[in-house]
């Protein structure tokens, strides 16, 4: 058995706005297609094809970058900790497959970060919100490898997570 263990540094990225966050949660929603998302995983192993896939990912998004995967609420369960009222803490997990082919096409270590997550937290005194997520070039590519095809890959994931959390941030 061998054991390697490689150091990486991911950057957190995080967007602060003076949006309500049920304001940054439903501009978030209609540009990951949520709606149109359900049961995206299990219609995605369905696809035999290429062409199946690509057209699956097309009908969802609608021309947009991103498919609705899941989200999962932790605002209770830090209730439960100490038994008051907590700020909504949501993780959201968004992605398209065709990205992640490209990517994981030059490291299949990737897949450990795909699909990306943007965690979104109420402000404490409810005077906005905030959106966090890993920036994709600092957690998918290969450290200590320079792979021009995969850096320009998450270089546009990075580029394309940005333009959407700018959007639903957007005052």
């Amino acid at each position: 058995m061998a054991k390697t263990v490689v150091p990486f540094t991911a950057q957190l990225v995080k967007f602060e706005t003076s949006l309500p966050y049920a304001e940054v949660t439903a501009r978030l929603e209609a540009e990951v297609s949520k709606s149109a998302s359900q049961n995206i995983i299990s219609r995605i192993q369905e696809v035999g094809h290429q062409h199946e896939l690509v057209s699956l990912v097309n009908d969802v998004t609608k021309g947009k970058d991103f498919l609705y995967f899941m989200q999962l609420p932790y605002s209770g369960v830090m209730e439960l900790l100490e038994g008051t009222k907590k700020p909504t803490v949501v993780v959201y997990t968004i992605g398209n497959p065709l990205f992640a082919q490209q990517i994981m096409k030059h490291n299949p270590f990737a897949a450990y970060n795909i699909p990306p997550r943007f965690l979104v937290l109420e402000k404490p005194d409810g005077s906005g919100t905030t959106v966090a997520y890993h920036l994709p070039s600092s957690v998918m590519s290969i450290p200590g490898v320079n792979d021009p095809a995969l850096q320009a890959e998450v270089e546009a994931l990075d580029t394309r997570v940005e333009q959407l959390v700018e959007k639903v941030t957007a005052v």
